[in-house]
């Protein structure tokens, strides 16, 4: 997603998440976001996604779409799990793990820097949380992967699914946005109509998908 200068709702939760644990130094890095214009994650998904890992509490954890490692170290905070993250740009990456050094994470952290549509079909392992904020266009293409590396009763969740409303109707989309839109279209209808997976989409942040992958 591009940077969005942060509104007063979302300026309020981020005071909320300041007094947390830890919440200083996630300001920081905050601050580094909102400086360098680097998208992260909206302050209603993080604290959405804080409450799931506490009552998930995985053990093992694949992202796609590192960034500054911002989202990674929500994850790494809030549970015990190892993280296997991967971004794109080689100078987010190393951003991030600086940053999870500093926090003493990088003993569960590993990042994987190249382009996921390549490194995915690659993988192999299974993991009982999955977390996609990566290139919107290519959730569907991810979507056969992660399933098959997810464990049952593991959760795949997804962020910005919305897209700024364009996804259910509310914005005009431009012709810029057509591809993303309706790539998150398909992405939502084949999700919900897969019988292995519980899915639900909440208007949380930019819009989330959760979806529990059912037990055989």
């Amino acid at each position: 997603m591009p940077y969005k200068t942060p509104g007063k709702t979302n300026e309020y939760i981020r005071e909320l998440i300041a007094l947390s644990p830890n919440g200083e130094k996630f300001m920081e890095l905050t601050a580094y976001a909102d400086e360098h214009r680097v998208p992260i994650l909206l302050p209603e998904t993080v604290v959405f996604l804080k409450q799931i890992l506490r009552l998930y509490k995985p053990k093992k954890i694949l992202e796609i779409g590192t960034a500054i490692g911002y989202s990674g170290l929500v994850m790494l905070d809030e549970t015990d799990a190892k993280l296997i993250t991967i971004e794109i740009d080689e100078e987010s990456a190393q951003k991030a793990k600086g940053e999870f050094e500093k926090w003493g994470y990088s003993n569960r952290a590993k990042i994987f820097v190249g382009d996921a549509c390549e490194i995915i079909p690659l993988m192999q392992g299974e993991y009982d949380f999955i977390f996609v904020d990566g290139p919107k266009t290519r959730y569907i293409e991810f979507l056969p992967y992660l399933k098959k590396m997810l464990v049952n009763g593991g959760i795949l969740f997804c962020d910005n699914v919305l897209f700024n409303g364009m996804v259910a109707g509310e914005q005009e989309v431009g012709k810029k946005k057509n591809s993303i839109v309706e790539k998150l279209d398909l992405f939502l209808k084949t999700l919900f109509a897969d019988g292995d997976f519980s899915s639900s989409i909440l208007p949380v942040g930019d819009g989330v998908s959760l979806s529990i992958k059912k037990k055989l």
